[in-house]
């Protein structure tokens, strides 16, 4: 399976967002939620089509001042790119641009924001039906392996300084045995790429950051996403000033 989904047409389904529990604010500002693919958490949207929940899930959070995403887990694997602002990740300040992995039944948070909004994309290979909030869902929580990354230093990756026709990766979190990695793509003008990493995983999302790329006769900006599922190719071409494009992939899901 392979999608795309350009920043103009997943913006366009930008709405406010209301979970009880989650989305609670100190500040006169909203939530926000966007859709790019598949499903919404059932917790957000209650009805989804069962040809959405079959695709790979990603939104993107509008998280607005003075607010807390309490801790909790997800029943899948997942990756959160924050794109915007900071926030305090557990103890942790995080800053725009970081990644963090939570495999499924790994418990993390709670997400804080002080005097700035932040901004991230949540994105996993599978539909999840939202958040168990700690710890109160601690019953329903697998005892599996835990697993967490958070990747803070990137090459981001200047387009215009690469040569024509160049393609180049730059692994922020090398491939581990099972495929979990995390890189950057630098493309010059017209450059090709398949996005693919390393090793092989369990599917992989890219971001594009900066410039175009070409795919599936859509110009994607940045902002917009791709998704490329395990086993399937998909060739990229960049635009005349190039583009950089940030690439997430799977492990299996835990046993």
């Amino acid at each position: 399976m392979v999608n795309v989904v350009a920043t103009q047409d997943a913006f366009a389904r930008r709405q406010i967002l209301s979970v009880p529990g989650y989305t609670e604010t100190g500040s006169d500002e909203n939530y926000y939620v966007t859709p790019f693919f598949g499903a919404l958490p059932a917790n957000v949207d209650p009805n989804p089509s069962a040809e959405a929940m079959g695709r790979p899930q990603a939104y993107y959070v509008e998280q607005p001042p003075r607010a807390t995403v309490p801790p909790h887990y997800h029943d899948t694997n997942q990756f959160q790119a924050f794109l915007r602002g900071d926030v305090v990740f557990g103890k942790k300040t995080v800053a725009a641009l970081t990644v963090h992995y939570a495999g499924g039944h790994t418990p993390y948070g709670p997400i804080v924001t002080t005097e700035r909004a932040t901004h991230y994309l949540t994105m996993r290979n599978r539909w999840d039906s939202g958040g168990k909030t700690m710890p109160q869902s601690r019953p329903t929580l697998r005892a599996i392996r835990r697993r967490f990354r958070m990747v803070e230093e990137f090459i981001l990756p200047q387009c215009d300084a690469l040569p024509a026709g160049t393609a180049e990766r730059y692994d922020a979190m090398p491939c581990e045995s099972d495929g979990l990695g995390v890189a950057t793509f630098g493309l010059g003008a017209n450059a090709e790429s398949d996005l693919a990493l390393a090793a092989p995983g369990d599917g992989r999302f890219g971001l594009v950051m900066t410039g175009v790329l070409r795919g599936q006769e859509t110009d994607l900006d940045a902002g917009s996403c791709v998704y490329i599922g395990p086993g399937d190719t998909e060739t990229f071409t960049a635009g005349p000033q190039g583009a950089a494009v940030l690439v997430m992939q799977f492990p299996p899901e835990p046993a």
